[in-house]
């Protein structure tokens, strides 16, 4: 089973119809705003949707121009109403009352004939969808930009010039000749000098001190000094209290003796007598005698007699036509 459904609304319909009416020669497409203060829209489309029997009825109000054969093109409006709402929206179409409220003259001055109605397509023509190819276009990549030059401050700038010190002068030592030697009357000859390697000089750094900062004076607002006031002290009350009074002791003289209780004998009830007033006779009256009523008279009954059955009419349905007949 298909459980499958759609839903329309009288809205859609009525776009449907309203567009389906312009398509029809002769009919005005009229705006409200461009007709003036007191001017209509046209084409009107009222619909009202019976959707348990999916039928729909249309009332159409349009406007045409001027001169034009108006029952050909109302007969037309009416033919493309029913087609385009029974292939486009799936309803059938009770009836479509059509009412030309307005009549106006072509701007174009193109006159409507009676062969332009006739000739006219009642069922919708689907339009054909033109789509533009789309160009296919090629990323470019822009020139590379020459790079802006940027300053940096170094602070390399910053340091101060190290003065290095002249290297101190070296003095040569002049070593004094060696003494000869005498062993046993032999003088040897001296040992040669080894040479004295001096390094050279080491280049001193002197380390940066940053400059000294101008230390802002700080000022300081004195604050005021409130003097403050104690309230002079209350003087003491003296507080008198009472001497404690000494407890008295008690003594007990004697016990005392608990005797017990007698209650005396019951005394037996006394007969209640109540006086009562003697019974009154009452006396019921003998019943009135019924008087005799006597039957209405039937009335006579009447049997209507029902009319011969007349023939039934015969009902003549003519489909609605595409255009208008010029030969009836």
């Amino acid at each position: 089973m298909d459980t499958s459904f759609y839903h329309i609304s009288e809205k859609a319909v009525e776009r449907v119809a309203n567009e389906a009416v312009l398509t029809v020669p002769g009919v005005r497409d009229l705006d409200a705003k461009l007709a003036g203060l007191a001017g209509r829209s046209f084409p009107r489309i009222d619909v009202h949707l019976d959707r348990g029997s999916a039928v729909a009825a249309i009332d159409a109000e349009i406007a045409t121009t001027y001169p034009a054969p108006v029952a050909a093109i109302t007969d037309a409006v009416r033919a493309t109403i029913i087609e385009h709402v029974r292939q486009l929206c799936g309803l059938d179409v009770s009836r479509v009352n059509v009412t030309v409220s307005n009549v106006e003259a072509d701007p174009s001055a193109r006159r409507v004939s009676w062969d332009d109605v006739a000739h006219h397509d009642a069922s919708p023509t689907p339009t054909r969808i033109r789509v533009t190819p789309s160009t296919v276009t090629q990323p470019v990549t822009k020139k590379r930009k020459p790079l802006t030059a940027i300053d940096v401050h170094s602070l390399v700038d910053d340091m101060r010039d190290v003065t290095v010190p002249a290297p101190p002068e070296v003095e040569h030592i002049e070593a004094p000749e060696p003494a000869p030697v005498q062993a046993s009357g032999f003088v040897g000859a001296p040992l040669p000098l080894e040479e004295i390697v001096v390094a050279e000089p080491v280049e001193v750094r002197v380390p940066m001190v940053p400059p000294a900062r101008e230390v802002a004076p700080i000022q300081v607002s004195p604050s005021e000094i409130h003097s403050v006031s104690a309230p002079e002290p209350h003087p003491i009350s003296p507080v008198e209290v009472a001497p404690l009074r000494q407890l008295t002791p008690v003594t007990l003289d004697r016990r005392v003796r608990i005797e017990p209780v007698s209650l005396p004998p019951r005394q037996p009830l006394q007969q209640i007598l109540v006086d009562r007033p003697p019974l009154v006779p009452v006396q019921v009256p003998a019943p009135m005698p019924l008087r005799p009523v006597g039957a209405p008279h039937l009335q006579r009954v009447y049997h209507p007699t029902a009319p011969a059955p007349a023939p039934l009419k015969q009902i003549t349905i003519r489909p609605v036509e595409k255009y208008y007949d010029r030969t009836r």
